[in-house]
């Protein structure tokens, strides 16, 4: 026994069924209606599909989507370099193909020329109206970077084997030279130190005496110029001050002060007073006065 669900589900399917039986076009639904739509390089005439330069079967009409996807387009004329149009005592279009040439998706090639993809040429003794493939063996370029051992198919097109250049470093420029190899950079912007991608002008962690400068040196830690304020991270020196060789020197008296008195150094490597250090801190570039 047929249900009322069974009948109104019947009924909404026979509704929505937009299949028009044409094969060049899309049929959808939607908001409830239906929609068929020609696909793109057709012409349909008369209900029937034609490809683009397809002729009608007397070869006075031609399929031309872009001027008339609806009816024939007038081909007495093809317009073509390589044919001598005529009609036949029948009244038919005849276009006949002049020597020399290949006649290919209505374009006139010379014989014995290659197609842009290096995998089929025209050749007049084997097909004046097709395309003749290489065999597989050929070696072509698809236009791919990332593509390696690019060969022919055998049906016409360029292949090649994909590879990825991804170093997974998030501050170099990944490319491919399409023959298998790799081409990694370091952006300009970035330091790559020990592994770690680090921003231009960034102190190292935990030692602001050294940073990176990509125009010094990408792949290094850059000391910090001598004189530049620091913390040694020792509470007693409350004047800090790069060496210039990396590291944060601590002193209990400003060195860089015209004080005139002896200042001693904390730091545990050092067993000068401070009037040296300050001497050979204005030796190391850095302009200030000594003491004597």
């Amino acid at each position: 026994m047929i249900t009322v669900n069974l009948l109104l589900a019947l009924l909404f399917f026979s509704q929505t069924d937009c299949n028009d039986g044409i094969d060049c076009t899309e049929d959808i639904y939607e908001n409830g209606d239906c929609s068929n739509t020609l696909i793109q390089g057709y012409c349909l005439i008369e209900n029937k599909c034609y490809k683009t330069y397809e002729t009608s079967s007397d070869g006075c009409g031609i399929c031309l989507p872009q001027k008339n996807p609806y009816g024939w387009s007038s081909n007495e004329n093809d317009e073509l370099e390589c044919t001598t149009d005529k009609k036949d005592e029948n009244g038919n279009c005849l276009h006949i193909l002049k020597s020399g040439f290949c006649l290919i998706e209505h374009r006139c090639i010379t014989d014995r020329t290659e197609d842009t993809n290096g995998c089929r040429i025209c050749n007049i003794s084997q097909s004046p109206y097709e395309w003749t493939n290489y065999s597989e063996t050929t070696t072509c370029n698809d236009g791919f970077n990332c593509t390696k051992n690019d060969h022919c198919d055998g049906k016409g097109n360029c292949i090649g084997e994909e590879y990825s250049c991804d170093d997974g470093i998030e501050c170099t420029r990944d490319l491919c030279d399409g023959s298998g190899g790799c081409i990694n950079t370091l952006k300009n912007d970035y330091c790559y130190i020990n592994n770690e991608c680090i921003k231009d002008l960034s102190a190292k962690p935990g030692n602001y005496c050294m940073y990176c400068n990509v125009l010094f040196d990408q792949y290094n830690w850059t000391n910090e110029a001598n004189g530049k304020k620091c913390d040694d991270g020792n509470a007693s020196t409350g004047f800090d001050y790069c060496d210039g060789k990396g590291n944060c020197r601590g002193y209990t008296t400003d060195p860089f002060s015209d004080t005139g008195s002896i200042l001693y150094d904390t730091s545990e490597d050092s067993g000068k007073t401070d009037s040296e250090d300050k001497t050979s801190i204005d030796r190391e570039g850095c302009s200030c006065h000594l003491l004597f």
